[in-house]
């Protein structure tokens, strides 16, 4: 009987895609990509932690606290020492950093390059279906895998790419297994691959990434996604006023 009501559970958790076996369309892809993400329903936290290598230089290693409330994102810096303290504000499609000790707030985009080969955009964990526009433009395989080639297309200029293309896996689950961002001007700027996947109160979540540059030979950054929980967030969090308090 227990086995019962557990496949009738999970019957009816189904999106109704799955149920009538029928293909996501871009939409619900979308939907799926901010799933393995973080939580569009509630706030949450989590560790950030980067590490990234340049030919010729050792490696750095970059350890943030995020915190996420709908389209709103608040990162404080933890380590190296030299860095820690140092907070960045992500609200209203705009985006400030903070500097301990000077009382300066300045404003920055999402898309410069904060840890590595990861930008701003990249840390904050908010949701994809905010600021784009979904296609599915065809398949492929990519390494080895089936998967849908989802085109994202940014609603305003201040995303923090203009277009990425999320390569997800055909299966039920339809993982995200690489994506490519680019420039205005249509150049890749870098390529994403998931390679790590972890279970959090029974969601799966993404773990771990890798940013590969394919303009500098021996640049990239891994970057690692811990303890990631649901979380009861202030609103004053995300007041800009309240960085240099």
């Amino acid at each position: 009987m227990k086995r019962f009501f557990s496949f009738l559970l999970f019957v009816f958790s189904m999106p109704h895609w799955a149920l009538n076996n029928t293909a996501p369309n871009a939409n619900e892809l979308v939907s799926i990509l901010d799933s393995y993400r973080g939580y569009n329903d509630s706030g949450f936290t989590m560790q950030t932690t980067t590490v990234s290598y340049k030919k010729n230089r050792k490696p750095r290693t970059n350890q943030v606290l995020v915190k996420v409330l709908g389209d709103k994102s608040h990162v404080t810096f933890e380590s190296p020492a030299r860095e820690k303290g140092r907070m960045i504000l992500s609200r209203d499609n705009n985006m400030w950093i903070y500097f301990p000790g000077t009382r300066k707030v300045v404003r920055i985009t999402a898309a410069q390059k904060l840890l590595g080969e990861a930008s701003n955009g990249d840390i904050l964990g908010t949701a994809l279906s905010t600021h784009y526009s979904a296609k599915i433009i065809g398949e492929t395989k990519i390494e080895e895998t089936d998967t849908f080639k989802l085109e994202l297309l940014a609603n305003h200029k201040k995303a923090s790419y203009p277009r990425i293309v999320f390569y997800m896996d055909k299966n039920s689950q339809h993982k995200p297994i690489k994506s490519d961002y680019f420039s205005r001007s249509g150049k890749l700027l870098k390529s994403a691959f998931y390679k790590g996947f972890m279970q959090v109160n029974g969601e799966e979540k993404i773990h771990k990434m890798l940013f590969v540059n394919p303009l500098i030979e021996g640049s990239y950054t891994w970057m690692r996604f811990d303890n990631m929980r649901k979380s009861q967030l202030p609103q004053t969090l995300f007041n800009k006023s309240n960085l240099v308090n």
